[in-house]
């Protein structure tokens, strides 16, 4: 038990840690709308807190002493202080040095460092922070608190997001708070095999855009998450900039980077 609970918690840490790409991509051609420009930067936020478990996977593997071939594969070092499996707290730090092309394609640097206590405790915590961290040139900061309310059937995580702030070499920035609970829905019996993990995400986020828009982003319908897709897929939200509703839809559960909002009544594909 103590080692199921370890490993999906560092999963669910590792949601937050990878997608700063997250200030700006490109937008569907298709896209002329300002509104839906600021709803696709807007939602990078949702996409930090929930892209990819590559990092967190990789610590969990290597505190628990369990290797999967396939976190192997990926880029960057990782050391556990103390490396006594009985002595916490831990810290687990994800080490990219000067940068390397990570499996999912994103060139990472810097380091990210996850503090944890005796996880598979009710109520204990992973503190995660950034220390000069970087992905396809855009630089995160800020602090992220997991709690653990797991039960004996499913994993269940309180994320904290405090003051995160990304920036890109472009000059657009992101800086949210949010409160999000991860419950796991699919792959609990099969602890070991991280793949056939699912979680449904639900809460709020509220962001400040570049020139200072205010976003207020609440889930409606659950987000899906799975660890073997490094994106939501299916689940539906409003997102509301400077009192205009956007509604947000993630799609019927494909594994893909796209989404629709919908905004005055016209309903636009956007690239996350």
């Amino acid at each position: 038990m103590q080692k199921q609970i370890c490993s999906a918690l560092l999963l669910a840490a590792g949601i937050i840690m990878t997608t700063v790409t997250a200030c700006k991509k490109d937008d569907d051609k298709a896209t002329t709308d300002p509104n839906v420009t600021l709803a696709t930067e807007a939602l990078r936020s949702q996409q930090l807190v929930t892209s990819s478990f590559g990092i967190a996977l990789r610590g969990a593997d290597k505190a628990d002493g369990l290797v999967n071939p396939t976190i192997e594969d990926r880029c960057g070092s990782i050391t556990v202080t103390p490396a006594a499996p009985d002595a916490f707290p831990k810290v687990i730090t994800v080490d990219f040095g000067s940068g390397c092309t990570d499996t999912d394609g994103k060139f990472k640097s810097g380091k990210v460092t996850f503090t944890i206590g005796k996880i598979w405790e009710s109520g204990s915590e992973i503190i995660l922070q950034y220390d000069n961290y970087q992905e396809d040139g855009a630089q995160l900061s800020g602090k992220f608190t997991f709690q653990n309310q797991s039960t004996q059937n499913a994993g269940v995580f309180n994320l904290l997001a405090e003051n995160v702030q990304a920036a890109d070499a472009n000059g657009y920035t992101l800086t949210y708070d949010a409160v999000q609970t991860f419950t796991q829905t699919a792959g609990h019996p099969t602890w070991w095999d991280w793949a056939d993990d699912v979680y449904s995400i639900t809460g709020t986020i509220n962001s400040v855009l570049t020139n200072g828009e205010t976003v207020e982003w609440a889930i409606q319908t659950p987000l899906v998450k799975a660890n073997n897709c490094y994106w939501v897929s299916a689940g539906t939200g409003i997102l509301n900039i400077n009192g205009l509703d956007f509604a947000v839809d993630y799609g019927d559960g494909n594994c893909d980077n796209k989404a629709t909002v919908t905004v005055n009544g016209q309903t636009y594909q956007i690239t996350l």
